[in-house]
């Protein structure tokens, strides 16, 4: 089993970097959270993705790309969109 040995750091200094990591680490995680909750519309995807509005449509029309409504409005959620853009990857990549 490997380590990590340091030298010249106190008991206290390290707890300290200790705890400051752990939070650092809870503070990310709640923002990756945050971040794939988030909606975009299916232009600002296809902004991202550099892509055509038209592209985005089609995946949600075929089923590639989850999406809902809200009122009027086609959203989807960041995460739904990251998870489907790695199986259409994976489709190319069969040919």
């Amino acid at each position: 089993m490997e380590g990590i040995v340091l030298q010249n750091v106190s008991r206290s200094d390290f707890q300290n970097l200790y705890k400051e990591v752990k939070e650092m680490s809870k503070s990310l995680k709640s923002l990756i959270d945050k971040k794939q909750q988030e909606k975009v519309t299916p232009e600002e995807a296809a902004e991202e993705l550099g892509v055509t509005t038209q592209t985005i449509y089609a995946y949600i029309k075929s089923g590639r790309v989850k999406a809902s409504k809200l009122g009027r409005k086609i959203v989807i959620k960041r995460i739904d969109l990251e998870d489907s853009l790695s199986e259409v990857k994976s489709l190319k990549y069969r040919r």
